[in-house]
């Protein structure tokens, strides 16, 4: 049964960690050693949190995915000059994500390997607390996802891709990307959720891929389920509720609470 419980709190992690600016890499690193949760392979499992999410995001933006695949369907038979939104949207999310996938690509393997370290997750989580406290005092904050480019697009994906070091959080350098293009601190989170979906979904397979062979005792895959189920479902809820926050409410609390995670890391580290 504790086996059970680990598996619905790790998922409820990566429900709160993946949607909120907080990064969620830190978190289950940390959560799981603490938990002592071993039962399942670390990374199979996490590759099923992942999903999860994933499952959550597509059920909570079901109509604009519905509306932005119609538009790219669309876009073919259509001449350029007269795309409406949905079709210019569904490219531009499509550029968005070439930076991670290149840059992923990249870094896969060794050279990942030297930026996944304690230290480093110390310094981003500071560094993104910082630039959270001075975008929220020095950022416009007055556009919405209408008036993105495609070059505003590919900028805001170079940043998602800085993302693959821990500690700096998807979605989190995903906003200040947006927030230094003028959206607003909400319009900025929800293309933010918008433009993770491609890679969550990509990165999703090919890691389903590298552990689709691994021998599961039933024990083990009702795990699985608990804390896939526990992430989609936590995540829809993280996902609405974020967003609301959003509208009236600065990004300093995530910030602070970088800090204090910061904290928490270099502890963990000496102790």
């Amino acid at each position: 049964m504790l086996d059970y419980v680990r598996a619905l709190i790790l998922g409820t992690v990566q429900a709160l960690t993946e949607f909120l600016p907080i990064s969620s890499s830190a978190h289950l690193l940390l959560i799981r050693n603490w938990i002592r949760f071993n039962a399942v392979d670390g990374f199979a499992f996490d590759v099923a949190l992942h999903i999860g999410t994933l499952v959550a995001l597509i059920a909570y933006f079901e109509r604009d995915l519905s509306s932005l695949w119609v538009g790219f369907k669309g876009s073919f038979s259509t001449p350029r000059s007269q795309w409406g939104h949905d079709q210019r949207l569904s490219w531009y999310i499509l550029a968005g994500t070439l930076p991670a996938m290149f840059i992923g690509a990249f870094l896969e393997g060794a050279m990942l390997d030297l930026v996944r370290r304690p230290a480093v997750a110390v310094t981003t989580l500071i560094i993104g607390g910082v630039l959270f406290l001075v975008f929220e005092r020095v950022a416009e904050k007055s556009k919405t996802i209408e008036n993105l480019t495609l070059a505003g697009c590919v900028f805001v994906g170079f940043a998602q891709a800085v993302a693959l070091i821990p500690g700096v959080s998807r979605s989190g350098i995903a906003i200040l990307a947006g927030m230094a293009l003028k959206l607003r601190r909400e319009e900025a989170a929800k293309f933010a959720f918008l433009l993770g979906g491609p890679i969550m979904a990509i990165a999703g397979a090919k890691d389903a891929l590298a552990v689709m062979h691994t021998g599961l005792t039933e024990h083990q895959i009702l795990l699985f389920v608990v804390g896939m189920l526990t992430s989609a479902i936590v995540g829809w809820f993280v996902i609405k509720y974020v967003l609301r926050f959003l509208q009236n409410h600065r990004l300093d609390v995530f910030a602070y609470y970088r800090f204090a995670l910061a904290g928490v890391v270099i502890l963990s580290m000496i102790f």
